[in-house]
């Protein structure tokens, strides 16, 4: 899980095309609420993000199997279609209240800087840290640049915002991924593993911590 990014030429030119690509889609997109494929996830987008930082739609798989085995909620049989932006409405809730957690923790040295991509939308977002606590800035263009990226589901984060499970038994259980240095991956997991415990515990936490 913990295997580092290489910062060779290579993923240099990599970040470069994804940057390309995702101002490229954001030049046709529709309105904010759809334009990182809440309503129509994008095939292309994911196949570059994967490129770009391998393996990263593993987290998918993760997902759906702890939503069969009851780690995290099943989705809907028939999943209603989103006409009104509620996706994209209820992801920038969870990315905007993960962050007021962290705010909301004690104090890990000088906190890092990251960027979150929920998938199968590819919704970005940064962190970044200020004299007031984590700025947020909601689907933005992509990552920020030196940023640890990390790769994961709306659903994991809401999870981790309402307490039922921690961010190190999230990661055992492939549901994030993280895409950087290793000091630098380590100083993000350490603001994470800060967040103040919540009062829902579900089985995944349980699990971690038998």
């Amino acid at each position: 899980m913990r295997k580092n990014a290489s910062t060779n030429p290579r993923n240099r030119q990599r970040s470069r095309l994804l940057a390309a690509a995702v101002l490229l889609a954001a030049a046709v997109a529709p309105p904010p609420a759809a334009a990182c494929g809440y309503e129509n996830p994008s095939d292309l987008a994911l196949g570059l993000l994967n490129w770009v930082f391998p393996k990263a739609l593993h987290v998918r798989t993760s997902v759906w199997q702890a939503e069969k085995t009851g780690i995290l909620p099943p989705r809907p049989a028939s999943p209603a279609k989103d006409i009104f932006g509620s996706g994209f409405r209820r992801a920038a809730t969870s990315m905007n209240e993960l962050a007021a957690r962290m705010n909301a923790a004690p104090a890990t040295g000088n906190r890092p800087s990251f960027s979150v991509v929920l998938i199968p939308a590819v919704m970005w977002t940064t962190y970044t840290p200020t004299t007031e606590g984590y700025f947020v800035r909601v689907h933005g263009d992509g990552p920020a640049k030196g940023d640890i990226v990390i790769v994961t589901d709306e659903k994991v984060v809401r999870a981790l915002v309402d307490g039922w499970f921690d961010a190190a038994a999230a990661e055992s259980h492939g549901l994030v991924r993280f895409y950087g240095t290793a000091e630098s991956q380590e100083r993000v997991r350490a603001v994470l593993a800060a967040l103040p415990a919540g009062t829902s515990r579900g089985p995944l936490l349980s699990e971690a911590h038998q």
